[in-house]
């Protein structure tokens, strides 16, 4: 009896196998053939890997391009494109029968791959976006079917296809509309676009184009059997359904056995090994029942990783331990081996011109498809472009497409060439001109911190909340809880991301330790990485996302405090923060005092002040998790940027529905006197006209938004306004004194532009944490321990034209 496996490996190897009456008796014997086999299978990924590698530190990455790019090139330079016409090369190391072996492994790594991507897809993103998105995917689709049309004589004439024209033009328009999500997620990873609104649009838009690709895939597929319609539509509509049903049921049991073993495993950072193959097992049974039918298991696999829930150690586990294979090893394979099918050679003078046309064609109509979309939803040209590039990206539906069209004597072999040339063409130009219109467009395209005051109130907030230990977990969870009050009842507008800082001891001076210890810490649970702290962090942050349903992305990291705040700048900037939230470096005792914490901590707090990117909140826990039924918050205005951005995120709580929102706003007694006051204490800052011209400035820009903030908000009811007449600082003291016990929680702007303002005129002098401000200081001292907790805010002002200068280029976004 003839066995398959060993003739593919004899395949692969170079080797004949006989097989028949005398197996027994062969030449070469079936274990050495499949070793062999796997030697060389082992080789070519090994140079796949290693070579994509050194191309793109070497080439790739000085042009700004991602390695995607790298890992393409990869595969022509190993396929018979190049190295190919090499004798010893093409028999003994990469054969074209030998690619077939590497199939399996390519159509597995995929599906881990888009397993990952579901993982970490912001799925309320995407519900929010669905309708702008389907604008992006129709626009580019409907202008890709058009350029189809064009083209489609002169292809079909060409390349001497004589297959069924309907089934030509069919495939041929999937081939310029279909978009290669996992390619599009990889470049947006790779330019730094994935937490942008240009990235997560463009990603929104390719899975959707994906997805509807796979549909008319399937009823290609159906079609392509003229001799017998009937009974191949029929065994198609059967496996169609019996497709559906898997992944519906798959999909119905995911959920509820991860929720099971996040209950087994209740605090800590990983599932066990057993459980985390179990999972991954079970995964792939679906994927490999979706390809047996004869359906593409991608979407299924994407669609595995979105329901599962993100709260728990499942999904932390699957992230951390499928990042980094993937990342480094599947892909590099898996675009290699997509690339190393192609011969680019084979395109001759009567071939160069189809291949030019669709290039062109395909390219051209996609884009302005796109951009005008694009246009039609409000944003800017460039975003449009990029936006249009990237959804030009190819990947392995198109391959399996020209494949199932060759072996259905739809078209012959000239168009299966004259499409996959076309296809490794218009990525390899796609992808660098996406990447180009990033780096052209490099200041406009670039993270930039934006006050909240300029942002609608119902727009998404993306907080990164940092954390120095356990006891700062309750408070700061409830903040972020109330700061989702926008959609308190729908889906999260807020994305949380928890960042617990570990300082890096004298004892444990080396980074990669913690994680040599990681994987034998099974007693602690995984978590070595702030030890019992992290622990309970996780355990609390999972139960806050299930009771909330607001995710909470959790990294923590482990640096010397001198250092500390470059891990939170560079943090807020991946993520695209609206705002930082970090600790104070005191805490409440039992007494209601104020402990002094690590002077470290307060310096690093003074740092992010300084150079943050984004607006910043320095929280002062006065136990507002305590209450639990209305929170009555305070808003206190004494005018500037740093008091309107409070402003602004009060009116966020505001839309809560257990927070009860009250402005007071301080105002002179003598308006007149005031300004006199004002005029004096310019004169001793030293810079008369300009720091008048500021205040009356910031004074103009306080009217404005205060009556703004009275007309939507105070007149509806939904926050109460009122306002306090001081002379002076005492006063100011006096007032704020008599507010002790009525409210949960304070906001207060730090200040920085009151530097000449009477109302808080000789606060300074009692001053103990200069770096909250005279009021915020005060707020937080032991004369003020009645007072619920504090909430600091400084608002983000955009650095000088020098500053973006001195920025590095893999900064930008």
């Amino acid at each position: 009896m003839s066995n398959p496996l060993a003739a593919a490996a004899a395949a692969a190897a170079g080797t004949p196998a006989r097989f028949g009456a005398d197996d027994s008796v062969s030449d070469c014997p079936e274990d050495d053939i499949v070793l062999s086999a796997v030697m060389v299978l082992c080789l070519q990924c090994v140079i796949l890997i290693v070579l994509s590698q050194v191309l793109y530190k070497v080439v790739f990455k000085h042009l700004a391009q991602p390695s995607v790019i790298s890992q393409i090139c990869t595969g022509l330079l190993v396929g018979p494109t190049v190295l190919g016409k090499i004798r010893l090369w093409q028999e003994q190391v990469f054969r074209p029968d030998s690619l077939n072996l590497m199939w399996p492994f390519a159509i597995l790594g995929r599906l881990f791959f888009m397993l990952l991507v579901g993982l970490e897809m912001d799925v309320p993103f995407l519900r929010r976006s669905l309708r702008s998105a389907s604008a992006v995917a129709l626009g580019g689709g409907a202008a890709s079917v058009l350029a189809a049309a064009v083209s489609f004589e002169i292809i079909y004439r060409t390349t001497g296809s004589g297959g069924d024209r309907l089934l030509f033009f069919f495939i041929l328009a999937l081939l310029y509309a279909n978009t290669a999500s996992p390619m599009v997620i990889r470049m947006c990873t790779e330019l730094k676009l994935a937490a942008s609104e240009v990235g997560r649009l463009a990603v929104s838009a390719a899975l959707l184009n994906d997805l509807f690709c796979l549909l008319f895939v399937a009823v290609a597929t159906a079609a392509v059997n003229r001799d017998r319609v009937r009974r191949s539509v029929g065994q198609k509509v059967a496996s169609g359904m019996v497709a559906l049903l898997v992944v519906c049921m798959a999909m119905w049991v995911l959920r509820p056995a991860v929720r099971w073993v996040n209950g087994r495993n209740q605090g800590r950072r990983h599932i066990g090994g057993v459980e985390f193959a179990a999972l991954l097992s079970f995964m792939l049974v679906v994927a490999v029942v979706m390809e047996t039918v004869g359906y593409n298991s991608t979407m299924a696999c994407f669609l595995m990783g979105i329901v599962v829930p993100r709260e728990g150690s499942t999904a932390r586990t699957m992230v951390d331990k499928l990042s980094y294979p993937v990342d480094n090893f599947v892909l590099p394979i898996f675009f290699g081996y997509a690339a190393a099918q192609t011969d680019l050679s084979a395109i001759n003078s009567k071939m160069a011109a189809p291949v030019v046309a669709m290039v062109t064609l395909g390219l051209a109509a996609k884009t302005v498809g796109t951009l005008a979309a694009v246009r039609y939803l409000g944003m800017q040209t460039y975003q449009g472009l990029a936006i249009g590039f990237l959804l030009n990206i190819k990947g392995h539906i198109d391959f399996i497409l020209v494949s199932m069209a060759r072996s259905t004597s739809i078209w012959g072999e000239d168009a299966q060439t004259v499409l996959l040339v076309t296809v490794l063409a218009t990525t390899l130009t796609a992808g660098p001109a996406a990447a180009l219109v990033v780096r052209i467009q490099r200041r406009a395209l670039r993270y930039r911190g934006t006050a909240l005051e300029r942002q609608p109130p119902y727009s998404e907030l993306r907080v990164l909340a940092c954390l120095h230990g356990e006891r700062d977990v309750p408070t700061l969870l409830n903040l972020l809880e109330l700061c989702n009050g926008a959609a308190a009842s729908g889906d999260p507008r807020i994305a949380v991301y928890l960042m617990h800082l570990v300082e890096l001891t004298a004892n444990s001076r080396n980074y990669m330790l913690y994680h040599q210890q990681d994987a034998v810490a099974a007693e602690t649970g995984g978590w070595v990485h702030g030890g019992d702290a992290a622990r309970h962090i996780a355990a609390a942050a999972d139960l806050f996302s299930i009771e909330t349903g607001i995710v909470l992305r959790q990294v923590t990291v482990v640096s010397a405090l001198n250092t500390m705040q470059a891990d939170v700048f560079n943090a807020a900037e991946d993520v695209r923060a609206s705002m930082v939230v970090v600790p104070f470096h005191k805490h409440q005792r039992v007494d209601g005092r104020m402990m002094i914490g690590r002077e470290g901590v307060r310096q690093v707090n003074d740092r992010v002040l300084q150079r943050a990117p984004c607006t910043v909140g320095v929280l002062i826990d006065r136990g507002l998790a305590n209450r639990t039924n209305l929170y009555e918050v305070a808003v206190l205005f004494f005018g500037g940027a740093d008091d309107r951005e409070a402003l602004a995120l009060g009116v966020r709580l505001a839309l809560h529905p257990c927070v009860s929102l009250t402005v007071i706003r301080f105002l002179p007694e003598s308006m007149e006197r005031y300004d006199a006051c004002v005029e004096m204490e310019a004169e001793k800052d030293g810079e008369v006209l300009v720091a008048i011209a500021e205040h009356e400035k910031d004074r103009s820009a306080d009217e404005g938004t205060l009556m703004e903030f009275r007309r939507r908000h105070v007149a509806d009811g939904e926050a109460t306004y009122m306002e306090r007449y001081v002379e002076n600082g005492a006063a100011t003291v006096t007032a704020i004194c008599g507010l002790e016990n009525s409210f949960s929680l304070f906001l207060v702007g730090r200040g920085r532009s009151r530097r000449i303002s009477p109302l808080t005129m000789g606060m300074s002098v009692w001053e103990e944490c200069p770096e909250l401000g005279a009021v915020g200081d005060l707020l937080a001292s032991n004369d003020f321990m009645g007072a619920g907790s504090v909430l600091v805010v400084q608002q983000y002002v955009n650095r000088s034209s020098e500053d973006d200068d001195d920025e590095i280029d893999g900064d930008f976004m």
